[in-house]
């Protein structure tokens, strides 16, 4: 998420300072820190003007460096340009609440072992502690790690898709990528379309609104029907579309466990149990968001899905 260096640039930013300066400060050479600011300010995350022939910098007001600045603030006597660089702020995203070295490996798509020597100097420094049943956690006082890693993680989204868009709402997001509403269409290659107007590649044609939606994702090749039902039910978890999602679960080819692993990655699993339960039991067992089983028949002759 950030190199140490550029770590170690924004917690030396204190006021406005000249890139001669920060360079000073940082005990590096001028044309290294002017390339840290370029990145930095293309980030967001710094603000540059020119005074004359000088070039002054200052931190931006994004949130996840107020968060920052108040803790290493608090703890001065921390390097946390060593400490917050590289996978360390990956790690500390999943840190929400205790998790083993296997799940924070599998959630930040690093390594097991990157996570242990990533994990090693925060447990030393008593940021981090380990349950008795081996997850790691962090220690009081330092929940604003996760707060951190979390806000900064959303500004980067937000610049993101404001470089594509005006207008947006972020509906779901996770480390590396995020689910967005927005009445522009993007055609950016990472920005993979879904949402209601989707259903018509399975056969499924719904009348779409003025609303378009995206998953952002660097790593994803294509939309499968398993991700369209998780967002489906991030967008809306109302009755209509329970009903729209039990359609495509009658009328699709889904693999029941990458359907389950989806609805937790989108925190949707209840609503997913909720959805088989009515399929399995011809909706006998059903909640106050699903129809009468009649009336989702009727739905699904209207569909020409054979239930």
């Amino acid at each position: 998420m950030l190199t140490e260096g550029e770590v170690r640039a924004l917690t030396a930013l204190h006021g406005e300072q000249t890139v001669s300066e920060l360079a000073t400060n940082l005990d590096r050479s001028l044309s290294y820190t002017s390339e840290l600011v370029e990145r930095l300010e293309t980030a967001g995350l710094v603000e540059t003007r020119r005074q004359g022939k000088t070039k002054r910098i200052r931190l931006s007001d994004a949130k996840a460096l107020e968060l920052l600045t108040d803790l290493t603030q608090q703890y001065s006597h921390i390097d946390w340009s060593e400490l917050l660089s590289g996978a360390a702020l990956r790690v500390c995203y999943y840190l929400n609440t205790p998790r083993t070295a296997t799940e924070l490996a599998r959630r930040a798509d690093v390594h097991r072992s990157t996570v242990h020597r990533t994990v090693a100097p925060l447990q030393h420094r008593g940021l981090v502690y380990q349950t008795d049943d081996g997850a790691y956690a962090l220690n009081d006082g330092f929940e604003q790690l996760n707060a951190v890693a979390r806000e900064l993680a959303h500004h980067v989204h937000r610049q993101t898709v404001e470089a594509q868009a005006d207008t947006y709402t972020i509906l779901w997001e996770s480390l590396d990528e995020f689910l967005v509403q927005t009445p522009t269409e993007i055609t950016d290659e990472h920005f993979i379309p879904t949402g209601p107007d989707q259903f018509q590649r399975y056969g499924l044609p719904l009348l779409a609104r003025d609303r378009r939606y995206y998953l952002y994702s660097e790593t994803t090749g294509d939309l499968s029907p398993e991700m369209l039902c998780c967002h489906m039910l991030v967008i809306d978890s109302g009755p209509r579309t329970q009903s729209y999602c039990l359609l495509l679960l009658s009328h699709v080819d889904i693999n029941h466990d990458e359907l389950r692993a989806q609805a937790t990655k989108y925190g949707v699993d209840d609503v997913v149990d909720d959805l088989y339960t009515y399929l399995d039991t011809s909706g006998a067992q059903r909640t106050s968001r699903l129809p009468e089983w009649e009336d989702f028949q009727e739905l699904a002759e209207e569909y020409e899905v054979t239930l």
